[in-house]
């Protein structure tokens, strides 16, 4: 049962036209063509405006005053069906927007449900198949079943009476006059939608309550549905579909092996009908949309899950890219710093082309996740975009679009790697030895049927036929989808952590809504980033190949341990809102060090020039610390590693690794004595892990260098 505005409820009874599909448009046409054929006139707006929610033999009787008593209204009833069937058969049921996310909610609230349809039963049954909406329903009354149409109360009547319900025991969803008021007549808790035409006051009196759409009225079903939490990892993924599209610019490990999970759980009551990843990897984009899924691996679960519903797409396709901005609600930007500038000009083309179009649903705006291990990545992201956009457009334009959409700031708790083209290559030829293996062992044997209800002779040949015509195909492509490819090893940490500023995020189920995202990326680039880096470095130097290995080193583990609790120690008076926020990213990067067993201490200690920069993850927690009076004695070890990383692994010249330790020291906020004091301690640090090497460093003063000051 749902208490819904202090109404107890225990059914839902849902016109149809209209209400959940809108067809009403398609049915106006489709008559006026039928009529145009069959007696030269079409019918006309005024009527078929009146003809909306009725019965057919209501409707026939409202054509005849119309146009008179010999107007052939069955017939053109009959060639109408044609028309609509035709286009819903070609094109598919023109959804209304938010339908399965309610149909979904009120079911899972236990709700009995039913459908109360002017239309014929054949037309109606047709359409919810169509829609694969007819399982949310317990049964159907429909025009053709009922004595008096709307608005006449009957078809509620007897619809709640067919669920064992009172008529105040059910919500009644209507869109129509003729529909409201008999839904009101009945006795209903009646919630009206708007359709082709404003609402008059006389269904506003009917009306208990009114939203302008099946959005509207999910957001204030929200209320009284029970919420529900964050996932376990070997949780399913909703099985209905709502009708979103979403999109991954970057099919990376982020993208393909965090974000396509979080989008596929959305709000635990149904997901986006389709997902859209683009990547450059032709390997990966030929081998996902050939198997028709893939697989995320979780190493310390024993545990493959697989992301269906995504299609991959080629990011040097400008069409394709195009579309995906044009169709989707959401778009997770999985894209690494370097990339941002050269991949806003295809943004702004598709933000352009979104604005350009007449298409209707591309009114609502986007929802843009910034997944970049930046703090305050938004500002880098619209900068570049808003360049990108006035290189094609002028500024008035640039700016409405900007400002049309949301651009949130993400903070991503998990460790995540993808595989390698090798090791899919590997992958890829075993799973193709098993495939060509299982089409030889294919036999022909027809399929027997077996069902309860008999079929006619003329009914089983037809339905053998079919299963005939399909099992080639069908086979085939099933043992595809049935062996896992696996793509990305990931964490098993489920939460990401997003900025509060558009309401499509307040159903995510996976999302935590933060108001001062910039703590929570403090946190991340401080405490998980920079211990991370530090890690690495320092295991790197000592010959270890994989995180999760190298922590069962003591000296990895206890450095690894020591440095984070001197982090959190400096991070306390900058964030103290985030206590418990600081105590959770602390324990999650621990314990996914200690299991990172395929995360290669290499690909984590990339780049170590940009990541000791003076304002980044290792240098800022050391200037912080200093501010503070506190001790940093492991973050100095940490730079002094990243340091002799850079010379002694990736072999940089000693010459730029000095400039950059002047450059960077130089700009730091602290006195020119705490400089020197700091620039001591790590040329000595450096010089000291150097003596056995043979390499030569030596630091030139501060003080000869006065343009860095």
């Amino acid at each position: 049962m749902l208490i819904f505005h202090d109404y107890p409820v225990q059914g839902a009874l849902f016109d149809m036209d209209g209400t959940m599909f809108d067809t009403e448009r398609l049915r106006f046409q489709t008559l006026k063509q039928a009529s145009e054929e069959l007696i030269g006139q079409e019918f006309s707006d005024d009527y078929l405006m009146q003809c909306l929610g009725l019965s057919a033999r209501t409707a026939e009787e409202l054509a005849k005053k119309f146009y008179g008593e010999d107007v052939p209204y069955a017939q053109i009833r009959k060639r109408a069906d044609e028309l609509e069937l035709e286009s819903v058969r070609m094109n598919g049921v023109p959804i209304k927007k938010g339908l399965i996310q309610v149909l979904e909610r009120l079911r899972k609230s236990g709700l009995r449900m039913a459908v109360a349809t002017s239309s014929r039963r054949a037309i109606a049954e047709e359409y919810l198949i169509n829609a694969n909406v007819y399982k949310f329903f317990d049964l159907l009354v429909c025009g053709d079943e009922v004595e008096r149409g709307k608005p006449h109360p009957e078809i509620f009547l007897k619809a709640a009476q067919k669920l064992n319900l009172q008529p105040q025991q059910c919500l009644m969803f209507e869109d129509s006059e003729n529909g409201i008021c008999s839904a009101s007549d009945a006795g209903g808790i009646t919630i009206l939608f708007k359709d082709i035409k404003e609402p008059n006051d006389r269904m506003l009196s009917k009306a208990k309550f009114y939203y302008q759409d099946m959005y509207e009225f999910l957001n204030a079903l929200d209320e009284y549905t029970p919420e529900i939490g964050m996932p376990h990892l070997q949780e399913p993924f909703p099985q209905s579909l709502n009708q979103l599209t979403v999109g991954i610019h970057g099919f990376g490990a982020i993208g393909g092996g965090y974000i396509a999970q979080i989008l596929s759980h959305w709000d635990g009551y149904t997901r986006p009908k389709r997902m859209l990843a683009s990547t450059r990897n032709r390997l990966y984009l030929e081998s996902v949309n050939s198997f028709g899924s893939y697989s995320i691996r979780y190493g310390q679960s024993s545990y493959d899950e697989r992301i269906e519903n995504l299609s991959v797409i080629d990011a040097d396709n400008e069409q394709q890219m195009l579309e995906m901005y044009m169709q989707s609600s959401l778009i997770a930007l999985c894209l690494p710093e370097q990339a941002i500038a050269s991949e806003a000009k295809i943004i702004a083309k598709g933000l352009l082309a979104r604005f350009m179009s007449q298409d209707m649903q591309n009114n609502e705006p986007i929802t843009f996740l910034i997944i970049l291990n930046k703090v305050c990545a938004k500002y880098l992201v619209l900068k570049n975009i808003r360049e990108a956009l006035l290189e094609i457009t002028d500024e008035d334009i640039a700016e409405h679009i900007l400002s049309e959409h949301y651009f949130c700031d993400t903070v991503v708790n998990r460790m995540v790697s993808k595989l390698t083209d090798q090791a899919l290559y590997r992958q890829l030829n075993i799973k193709h030895r098993l495939f060509k293996q299982y089409q030889s062992d294919l036999n022909d044997e027809t399929i027997e049927l077996s069902d309860e209800t008999a079929l006619t002779e003329k009914q089983e040949q037809q339905i053998t036929n079919c299963l005939e015509d399909m099992r080639g195909q069908f086979q085939a492509g099933q043992f595809l989808q049935n062996m896992d490819l696996i793509l990305f090893h990931s964490e098993t940490d489920m939460p990401i952590y997003v900025e509060n500023r558009s309401p499509l995020l307040s159903k995510m189920r996976q999302m935590i809504l933060v108001d001062q995202i910039s703590d929570i990326q403090i946190i991340k680039n401080r405490l998980w980033n920079g211990c991370h880096a530090m890690l690495a470095w320092y295991a790197s130097t000592i010959g270890h190949e994989m995180i999760g290995i190298a922590m069962a080193d003591s000296k990895i583990k206890k450095y690894a341990e020591q440095v984070v609790d001197e982090v959190k120690l400096g991070l306390v008076n900058i964030v103290p809102n985030q206590a418990k926020e600081l105590d959770r990213m602390a324990e999650s990067f621990l314990n996914s060090c200690r299991s990172a067993y395929k995360d290669p201490c290499e690909r984590v200690a990339r780049d170590p020039l940009r990541k000791l920069n003076f304002n980044e993850r290792v240098f800022g927690s050391i200037e912080n610390h200093i501010h503070q009076q506190l001790p940093y004695q492991n973050l100095l070890k940490g730079a002094v590693y990243g340091y002799v990383y850079a010379l002694k692994n990736l072999n940089l010249d000693g010459e730029e690794v000095t400039q950059h330790l002047h450059k960077n020291i130089a700009q730091m906020d602290i006195t020119d004595s705490q400089k020197k004091v700091l620039s001591g301690l790590v040329v000595q640090g450096i010089q000291n892990e150097l003596k056995e090497t043979g390499i030569q460093f030596d630091f030139l003063s501060l003080e000869l260098n006065p343009e860095y000051a």
